[in-house]
């Protein structure tokens, strides 16, 4: 089981779009690991998460089969992770031969967002499926089991993280989101597996916040919790992910605050390999 992360920077990117703050003219020049794309991710080569306006960017920097891929699981209705505009390039004649049905799995703000954005019916029906994650519980897509799980984030939605599970591995990926809801560390607790790969939001680096994103504070109180229910031990991969110059560490910093804590800082372009 593989993850890549294409994008790992909050809503504005890093340098962010309008910015020329020390920390983004700094990213200007450094670049590498310290450029940072709106934030979506890859498991395996069929399983999507999220739909930023990079995803052209992506596509065309680590070129995976976009238009073959059928699943994608969106967190939440915000632009940075669903950017429902570029759906419509799915559609023939803009794309052809025409690509299978894209099955969304997403909450009812996401469906919403995404017939405002798609201009006639045919369309939809021809290129798409919308699929309501509901809250905790699980949904079989191909060989994944994928426990969709109550996010901490914009309190007008049901904004959701994901734990996917597939050959005995399992994922939690936990962004948009400040320390997990109650319900969420039950559910994780219930379902007795065993996390081999945690990557948390850490939008906030250097200050603590907790209840829409998180900061390292944060993130090692959320571990520690997991740890406590027997969730994640020793032998899981644990990662900080989604990241805005507001947090006020560069990509060397975060890194260097991470490992204090057992912690890898994701950057664009990670590729994280969990073997059996």
């Amino acid at each position: 089981m593989k993850l890549t992360y294409f994008g790992t920077a909050a809503a504005e990117g890093w340098p962010a779009i309008f910015c020329n703050c020390e920390l983004c003219k700094e990213a200007r020049q450094l670049k590498g690991k310290n450029i940072r794309t709106r934030s979506q991710a890859l498991v395996n080569d069929d399983l999507l998460i999220d739909f930023p306006p990079d995803t052209y960017m992506h596509y065309l920097t680590y070129n995976f089969n976009l238009p073959e891929i059928t699943e994608l699981l969106v967190t939440h209705s915000h632009t940075d992770h669903f950017y429902a505009t570029d759906l419509e390039m799915r559609c023939v004649p803009l794309a052809h031969p025409q690509p299978k049905i894209m099955h969304i799995y997403c909450n009812d703000k996401v469906e919403k967002k995404f017939y405002d954005f798609m201009p006639t019916a045919n369309k939809v029906t021809d290129n798409f499926e919308i699929v309501h994650a509901t809250p905790f519980v699980p949904i079989q897509i191909k060989d994944y089991t994928i426990i969709p799980l109550l996010a901490n984030h914009d309190k007008t939605e049901e904004c959701l993280i994901y734990l996917i599970t597939q050959n005995g591995k399992t994922i939690l990926y936990g962004n948009d989101s400040g320390i997990f809801p109650q319900a969420t560390f039950d559910c994780i607790k219930r379902s007795g597996l065993h996390i081999d790969l945690a990557s948390f939001d850490c939008t906030m680096q250097s200050k603590q916040e907790g209840n829409n994103h998180m900061g390292l504070i944060d993130v090692i109180e959320t571990k520690k919790k997991l740890i406590e229910i027997g969730a994640v031990n020793e032998s899981t991969i644990c990662v900080v992910n989604h990241f805005s110059h507001n947090g006020l560490w560069n990509h060397e910093r975060m890194e260097e605050e991470a490992k204090k804590h057992g912690l890898l800082t994701a950057y664009d372009g990670m590729e994280i390999v969990l073997r059996n």
